[in-house]
């Protein structure tokens, strides 16, 4: 079943990549869910896979919403740090020998403070590589915590509806 979850969650993510890339909710929020296929990679996923499917993702997204290394600049790092974001929020005698994909039945309330702090990292890398700038800090911070919140309540309602699957 782990090819099953890994084709589910491209599929997903694609889908509403598409859907949501040509949403405009509001200029401020940019809802972002394709960062649960990091979020949803087997625990044991090696760090070497882990950049592979980084870069992969992030120059996907790239090239669907027409960004220029934007994404790659934003997923890579979060690829990068998931491992240990995942470990420490986790608490790593608990995850170290664990194998299959993150769910909230898996893991329980350690996995809504992981979810928060992927989504959260990503999209502080995200903006602040968009901006690139601290003039308007004010407006830079509404806009990240607007998206924030529009991509953590998409992003569980995605949990919750395919998280089943994915722990079988």
């Amino acid at each position: 079943m782990r090819n099953g979850a890994y084709i589910l969650l491209v599929v997903v993510v694609l889908l509403l990549s598409l859907v949501l890339n040509n949403l405009a909710i509001t200029p401020l929020v940019a809802p972002m869910v394709y960062i649960l296929l990091l979020i949803f990679l087997p625990i044991e996923t090696s760090q070497w896979k882990m950049l592979g499917a980084g870069v992969i993702l992030g120059l996907t997204m790239d090239f669907m919403m027409g960004t220029v290394g934007l994404n790659l600049l934003a997923t890579l790092p979060v690829a990068y740090f998931r491992r240990f974001i995942l470990f420490s929020l986790a608490g790593l005698s608990s995850v170290s020998n664990e194998e299959g994909v993150p769910t909230p039945k898996r893991l329980g309330v350690r996995f809504h403070r992981y979810v928060v702090a992927v989504v959260v990292l990503h999209s502080l890398l995200f903006y602040g590589f968009e901006w690139l700038s601290l003039s308007n800090f004010g407006v830079l911070m509404l806009r990240i915590l607007c998206s924030i919140s529009v991509s953590l309540a998409l992003d569980y309602i995605l949990i919750y509806l395919f998280s089943k699957r994915l722990s079988a």
